[in-house]
């Protein structure tokens, strides 16, 4: 065996260096601050809704928040995103919210901002007019703004005047009304081919040429002549009609039947409910119905159809509501915006549902005007910041976006009943419709 002489090592710096720096790509690297993004998805008069988020979803982030100097919130989250409400600004006000990563206790100079401008308050001047149509009889079941000077109704009314028919005097019997920006005139609307002539129930404008009424059956209004629409299927009395083209029109029913029009055929869709859809309402992306039904186990719900099907989005199990369990009781109509549904019910004001993030807000009617007030019977608008709520008993009541004020009350002015059965909102004119004294209403508001 050979033995080898031991020999001595020196150790350098420069080996000190290399081992410390050779054991150090081992060693564990403190994990990198998550990015925090921050958005204001939904800005109202009186509320700024803010979205934090981050690309990272398994970190427990936590952040703070500040309105212009002010800190507004501090929180947490984990997930990619959540979303804040700042409830204390001003109208027509314009902010700077910044977010900031807190690590440690310590705020990071990691941040990001977002500017908003919230909506002004609307104005709530309106002046009004009620006229009465018909002189045996008559109601108005449905009204529709085409434009300040293209308004529909339709119903029934009997005046007493010349029949060139028969070439005598009688009693004539109209279907409509129709606004022209001088005048009201009662029209007899016969769609061809069909040989109906009696009252309609429901009518809708999508644009001054393009209108659809309907009763079992649509008839459109189409390039100045009334065509009733024989491939449409008959699926028993109609209770409301929504469209944003011809191309795109939804039909509501009794026990949840609905059908739509692509502009050349009629589909009847699955609603996956019993119930009578009474209101409903959309746009390009979303439409939605309100439903109620006093039999099919008395449901109460909120429909909304998107990528080619229904869904519940909302119910409730009793008809006044208990909002103390989440209950808001039974939904009366439905208004859709850009980004947000505005619902109301017998519990609440306004129920507002931004279905892109499943955000749900809402305001009692017990805290508002609508509390003394007859049920709602149609609400509409032209924003979140300037909506109109019509009663069952003519009441008026208009939402600014940030206070809701009574502006009319056919009850207390005239000193007898009045029945609405139906109404819209659009631009700068408010227009309900009904029964009172034997003849159609038309209860006019303009701004």
């Amino acid at each position: 065996m050979i033995t080898m002489p031991l020999k001595k090592i020196k150790i350098t710096p420069l080996i000190i260096t290399l081992l410390f720096f050779g054991f150090c790509k081992e060693c564990p690297t403190e994990p990198k601050d998550p990015e925090l993004y921050l958005t204001a998805p939904y800005v109202e008069t009186s509320i700024v809704w803010l979205k934090v988020s981050s690309p990272d979803s398994t970190l427990h982030k936590s952040f703070i928040i500040q309105r212009d100097t002010v800190t507004i919130m501090e929180a947490s989250f984990l997930g990619r995103d959540t979303i804040i409400a700042d409830r204390n600004v001003q109208p027509n006000t314009s902010y700077t919210y910044t977010v900031n990563y807190v690590k440690n206790g310590r705020i990071q100079d990691q941040n990001a901002s977002v500017t908003v401008t919230t909506l002004d308050i609307s104005s709530s001047d309106f002046t009004w007019e009620v006229l009465y149509f018909g002189e045996r009889s008559g109601d108005l079941n449905s009204v529709s703004i085409a434009s300040e000077n293209n308004i529909w109704a339709v119903g029934r009314t009997e005046v007493w005047g010349w029949d060139s028919l028969y070439s005598e005097y009688g009693w004539l019997q109209y279907n409509a009304l129709h606004w022209d920006g001088l005048k009201w005139n009662m029209l007899s609307i016969r769609p061809s081919p069909w040989t109906y002539k009696g009252p309609f129930d429901v009518v809708h404008a999508i644009s001054d040429s393009m209108v659809w009424i309907g009763i079992d059956a649509p008839a459109l209004y189409l390039r100045g002549e009334w065509q009733g629409m024989m491939n449409a299927p008959r699926l028993g009395w109609m209770l409301d009609i929504w469209g944003n083209s011809l191309d795109n029109t939804f039909f509501t029913y009794y026990g949840g039947r609905i059908a739509h029009y692509d502009g050349t055929k009629f589909t009847v869709m699955n609603s996956g409910t019993l119930t009578d859809l009474h209101d409903i309402d959309g746009n390009d992306e979303r439409v939605y119905i309100a439903g109620y039904s006093t039999t099919a186990g008395n449901e109460r719900l909120i429909l909304e159809y998107i990528d080619g099907s229904w869904k519940k989005v909302f119910q409730s199990q009793t008809t006044n509501g208990n909002l103390s369990i989440g209950d808001f009781g039974r939904f009366n109509s439905v208004k859709v915006f850009d980004n947000v549904a505005v619902i109301a019910s017998a519990a609440v004001a306004m129920l507002k549902y931004y279905f892109y993030d499943g955000l749900v807000d809402y305001f009692p009617k017990s805290a508002t005007v609508l509390r003394d007030c007859y049920p709602i019977r149609k609400i509409d608008g032209n924003a979140i910041n300037d909506i109109a709520y019509m009663t069952t008993s003519g009441e008026i009541v208009h939402f600014n976006g940030q206070e809701y004020i009574q502006i009319f009350d056919y009850e207390n002015q005239y000193s007898k009943y009045v029945s609405v059965y139906g109404g819209d909102f659009k631009g700068d004119v408010i227009c309900a419709v009904g029964y009172g004294s034997g003849k159609g209403v038309v209860i006019i508001g303009r701004r």
